[in-house]
């Protein structure tokens, strides 16, 4: 490994004009085509079974080259960095990231944007993707790794109404992020399947990088709400004076995580709306308790299969 290069597999700079987040992910890895197109049955299957199974670049330290100035950060035990430093208004565009042996990092093209984005847009939209944007059928395991494992990405499908909804909100000047329990070995996917359905370009914050054995680890409830929930704490950090709508699906616990925030944060979330998917559905009691607390607070709530054309902005 000491002769390995690592790869970035995925990488996002925005700001809110004061502070830079940078976020990215480094791993070794023998995968040369990330880009999902054409990919047959077989091929589809192999490369996500090589991500599942590449190294982490873990606990090192990497230096990032901008067009100006330097940042160095230092990557968790499955080799993501998040860093929170301040605003340069000259700093443009990640250059090059350089090992602490003077070596380059492997970039991938077009797999990710280097540009620093400022967010400039009052009203942000915070967007799970399975099952919300993306049809994974998270609520059927084996349906969800033939999904996942077999299907090639031109032929996975998108969610219509939400398709549409996130799109109508993006061309009314809302920014869009997407906050995931996906792992960042899967970002090569997920990206190519945003970019390739005309999704607005935008964050992904996906959770760390699992091997394989972890796929089919039980998980707890408490700990697969627990990325959801801290992602969207740092957001609205970073971002404090922001407007929210929050997208979701009943398969999973989008409806309480959302709730949640917008109890603790109701002056900035505008929207709740969780798209209900057949034959997974919150009982009758639960969806109208939400409903008669959110109004309380002034907060729009939607839980249905289909939305209105427009939302107050």
């Amino acid at each position: 490994m000491s002769n390995s290069v690592p790869i970035l597999l995925s990488f996002y700079a925005l700001s809110n004009g004061k502070q830079t987040l940078l976020m990215g992910q480094l791993s070794y890895s023998s995968i040369k085509d990330f880009s999902f197109l054409s990919y047959g049955t077989r091929k589809t299957f192999r490369t996500i079974l090589a991500l599942y199974r590449t190294r982490f670049f873990a606990n090192q330290q990497v230096t990032l080259h901008f067009n100006v100035g330097v940042t160095v950060v230092t990557t968790d035990r499955s080799g993501s960095f998040y860093s929170i430093v301040p605003h340069d208004p000259d700093r443009k565009q990640l250059m090059q990231i350089v090992l602490g042996d003077g070596r380059n990092v492997r970039m991938v093209e077009d797999l990710y944007l280097r540009q620093i984005h400022t967010i400039d847009s009052n009203v942000i939209v915070v967007s799970d993707i399975d099952d919300t944007l993306l049809h994974s059928h998270i609520s059927n395991r084996l349906l969800k790794l033939r999904t996942l494992m077999f299907t090639s990405m031109e032929k996975r499908k998108a969610v219509e109404a939400m398709t549409k909804l996130i799109n109508d909100l993006s061309n009314e000047g809302a920014a869009s992020f997407y906050l995931s329990n996906s792992e960042q070995n899967l970002y090569p996917l997920i990206y190519r399947f945003l970019l390739h359905n005309g999704f607005p370009p935008g964050p992904l914050f996906l959770k760390q990088m699992r091997k394989v054995r972890d796929v089919f680890r039980s998980v707890s409830l408490h700990e697969r709400e627990k990325h959801k929930v801290r992602m969207l704490n740092e957001i609205i950090t970073l971002f404090p004076d922001r407007k929210y709508l929050l997208l979701g699906d009943s398969t999973q616990s989008d409806l309480k995580i959302y709730s949640s925030f917008a109890e603790q944060y109701p002056g900035n979330v505008r929207y709740v709306i969780i798209r209900k998917v057949k034959g997974r559905i919150h009982s009758e009691e639960v969806v109208e308790a939400v409903r008669q607390k959110l109004e309380t607070l002034g907060i729009g709530f939607f839980y249905a299969e289909s939305f209105p054309g427009s939302f107050q902005l």
